[in-house]
């Protein structure tokens, strides 16, 4: 990323995917039993949360914890992808972009996944969910932001030398 008058860029980049996963481990579904199980619990041991399971299937006939897959395990390897990029290529404009990408292809997956969306089951889901789709939409914000700084400083650079060239 291209330097710019604020140092905050970078660390507010590394914590969007950070707080990602921390999400991941936030109780997100209630059915009932003594825990709560998180989204990760969900999805990596299906077969300890059968309950939870069977609660969701309740709301969306057919469930299968296999649809957690795009809206989980993609946006968790892109996450670390992401954090990876930001602390080697931290003075490049392509961070950014890939923010944009990853926090769209979060909302993506968050709003066609049956279990995350808006439904019945959120109720009972938590914070977890909305936070998600917070730090999705954070992260699309926090990359227009930057590349609109980018952008600005770009055309300020560019009517300056105009300007050096004509006098």
């Amino acid at each position: 990323m291209i330097n710019t008058k604020s140092k905050l860029w970078i660390p507010a980049f590394l914590a969007i995917p950070i707080l990602y996963f921390i999400t991941q481990f936030l109780p997100f579904y209630h059915s009932g039993s003594i825990f709560f199980p998180s989204l990760g619990s969900i999805f990596w041991f299906p077969e300890q949360n059968a309950q939870t399971i069977d609660f969701i299937a309740m709301f969306y006939h057919g469930f299968r914890v296999n649809e957690l897959i795009s809206a989980l395990l993609m946006t968790q390897f892109f996450a670390i992808f992401l954090i990876i990029i930001t602390l080697i290529l931290r003075k490049n404009i392509v961070v950014a972009f890939l923010y944009g990408c990853w926090g769209l292809f979060g909302l993506l997956s968050f709003f066609t996944t049956r279990a995350l969306t808006f439904s019945p089951v959120m109720v009972y889901g938590g914070f977890a969910g909305i936070l998600m789709l917070v730090l999705f939409l954070a992260a699309v914000a926090l990359s227009v932001l930057y590349l609109l700084m980018i952008f600005k400083n770009y055309k300020n650079k560019v009517a300056l030398f105009n300007a050096e060239q004509a006098a």
